[in-house]
């Protein structure tokens, strides 16, 4: 027993040093440029006031213009056409398409593109992932003479993000309006097309149409197959939320993939989402090294071309990624929590040297935090944490112990004069809380956003705070949320009933028992139910199980539930018009239960895209 505690004692002695050690003593912290660090400011074609770095980047790892690049004797990639690329491989009888578009407008380009190229029909079509494959049909006369190929999950990924209620990639259903109105700020959509806060990237498309080809084919990992010809390997291990399909072709030294990106790669999204392990991504990348390839074409990045070339930027791009993965959990070790480690993490100057490491999408400092609650959750061992008080509270107390709100608007001021930007949302944060009607603390709050979002070289990040500062001003109204549509509803009313019961007020139902059952007309009369039970509602897949009876009865179609989920009508309106027909229970009580649910109010007179149209491109 004596042993054991010693070697504790020893253990927690080297990581107390180790905790001491981390941070880094040379090089730039991330954070810097927000704190009066160097930055340069430059201002974009457009009127984009944006970080030098930013500018500098973005031509050399990504295509702005329309661009076909002969990168083999027939092999082409063209991009600037969409977010992604597509690459053209020509065969003896015909051509293969590696990626076809968001949408049709984006796949006609395309198509126009590669009639310059070769007039021989496509043949093949292979997906990189369940992103970008929705132009399909545009590129061809008859889908039936066409071979599709795409990674195992694909076409059931791409099928529950179109009927999906929200942006893809979260962990929960119930929750995709907030994160479809999330998604929209981060891309780019409340910004402008010109002057200083405008956008330097896309915005996501509204109501273009798609054209989605379902996979004909679909490869285990490993598996070779004769492609037109050509010998090709599909690899499809090493994927998460994203389903990639990696295409080896060893008589050309090509691969095809969507692991190497022009920029970091998104460990984590501000838009929020699963976690994205980034051994995955990791892994994927050191497969395709040692692969030892001599030219890489990626979904996103420009080409890279030549063997030694190819082995230094994955291996350099690889090596970011294990970086902020493995010295994350360095810094767990030690003893730091999340919001230390982000800020300690260094990166040595080589890793620059790889172009597509530039921090142009997301950026490293957003990433130890997800993974660090992953890991450990959300307690970093600071017992001070485990009961804070309410943030409101907190604002309350923190104003009146730094001399009263005018003591915090100056000290915000003086913050903000001397480029400590960082420090200076952070003390104006808490008079917002206190008001945020307030008109001086908002115009601060945005002049404040608005020089740490032309800092920023992540376009997320820009885009979050500088939409918040365009918001703040009233030049913007950014919605908390964005409902699903009422076709999406109407086409599966059970689930948006199970998504329902989140909405109950547990105060407000902390007295009530009853079932309800609804019966939808036009789902050949499926029945699904609720259970109000004294602070939540039990979601009833089939009510006939359940162990107590149905006190309400509720006969409608899927129509009449996406206008009662949206809060576009009353029930008591709804059965009164007999949209809905009540078939058991009592009206005025039924009315009274639907009360204690929560009813929706998104932002009104706004113009954002629909969530079937997030459903592709979000990364």
């Amino acid at each position: 027993m004596h042993r054991i505690t010693v070697t504790a004692v020893l253990v927690l002695g080297v990581l107390v040093s180790l905790g001491r050690t981390f941070a880094a003593q040379d090089g730039d912290t991330p954070p810097s440029r927000y704190m009066g660090g160097p930055a340069e400011l430059v201002t974009a074609p457009n009127g984009a006031i944006a970080n030098a770095e930013v500018l500098e980047a973005t031509p050399k790892i990504m295509y702005l213009e329309p661009t076909t690049e002969k990168v083999a004797e027939g092999v082409w990639c063209i991009g600037g056409y969409s977010i992604a690329n597509t690459t053209v491989i020509e065969a003896e009888d015909g051509l293969i398409v590696y990626d076809t578009g968001d949408n049709i407008e984006e796949a006609e380009h395309i198509r126009e593109a590669i009639g310059k190229i070769s007039d021989k029909p496509i043949k093949v079509i292979i997906y990189s992932h369940s992103h970008y494959a929705l132009g399909g049909g545009a590129l061809v006369d008859n889908p039936e003479d066409v071979m599709v190929i795409g990674h195992p999950t694909l076409n059931d990924t791409v099928e529950a993000n179109l009927e999906g209620g929200g942006a893809p990639g979260g962990a929960y259903g119930e929750i995709g309006p907030v994160l479809t109105a999330r998604a929209v700020v981060q891309m780019n959509n409340f910004l402008p097309e010109e002057g200083p806060d405008a956008r330097l990237s896309g915005v996501i498309p509204v109501g273009i149409p798609i054209s989605f080809l379902p996979a004909t084919v679909t490869p285990e990992h490993g598996e070779t197959m004769d492609v037109l010809g050509i010998e090709m390997q599909f690899l499809t291990e090493f994927t998460s939320d994203d389903h990639n399909l990696t295409v080896w072709i060893p008589e050309k030294g090509i691969v095809l993939n969507n692991f190497y990106w022009p920029g970091t790669p998104n460990l984590y999204t501000l838009r929020g989402g699963v976690y994205r392990d980034p051994r995955i991504w990791r892994d994927g990348l050191a497969m395709i090294r040692d692969l030892e390839p001599e030219i890489l074409l990626n979904t996103h990045a420009r080409p890279v071309i030549g063997k030694e070339e190819v082995m230094k930027r994955l291996t350099g791009y690889m090596d970011q990624i294990t970086l902020t993965f493995d010295q994350t959990l360095r810094g767990i070790l030690g003893g730091l929590g999340p919001d230390e480690i982000r800020h300690e993490i260094y990166y040595p100057p080589h890793l620059k040297e790889i172009a597509e490491n530039a921090q142009t999408y997301g950026e490293n400092i957003h990433f130890p935090a997800a993974i660090y609650q992953y890991a450990v959750g959300w307690f970093d061992n600071d017992v001070t944490e485990l009961y804070r008080i309410h943030p409101d509270e907190e604002a309350e107390r923190m104003v009146a112990l730094m001399g009263g709100r005018d003591k915090v608007v100056a000290a915000a001021k003086k913050a903000l004069d001397q480029k400590e930007y960082a420090w200076a949302a952070q003390v104006i944060q808490y008079a917002y809380r206190l008001d945020p009607t307030d008109k001086e603390v908002r115009e601060l709050k945005a002049d404040i956003l608005r020089k740490m979002g032309q800092l920023a070289t992540g376009s997320i990040a820009r885009a979050f705070l500088l939409s918040e500062a365009r918001a703040l001003e009233g030049d913007v109204t950014i919605p908390r949320l964005i409902p699903p549509t009422p076709e999406t509803i109407a086409g599966s009313p059970a689930t948006f009933v199970d998504y329902f019961r989140v909405r109950i007020d547990p105060r407000k139902s902390r007295d009530t028992d009853r079932v309800l059952k609804f019966v939808f007309t036009d789902e050949d009369g499926q029945a699904v139910g609720l259970h109000v039970r004294r602070g939540i509602a039990e979601y009833l897949e089939n009510p006939a199980d359940h162990y107590r009876e149905a006190d309400f009865v509720l006969e409608l179609d899927g129509e009449t539930w996406a206008k009662l989920y949206l809060s576009e009508i009353d029930l008591a309106e709804a059965l009164d018009s007999k949209a809905v027909k009540l078939k058991q229970g009592d009206k005025n009580e039924l009315v009274e239960v639907f009360a204690l649910f929560d009813r929706f109010q998104p932002a009104r007179n706004i113009t954002v895209p629909a969530p079937d149209d997030l459903t592709h491109m979000i990364r």
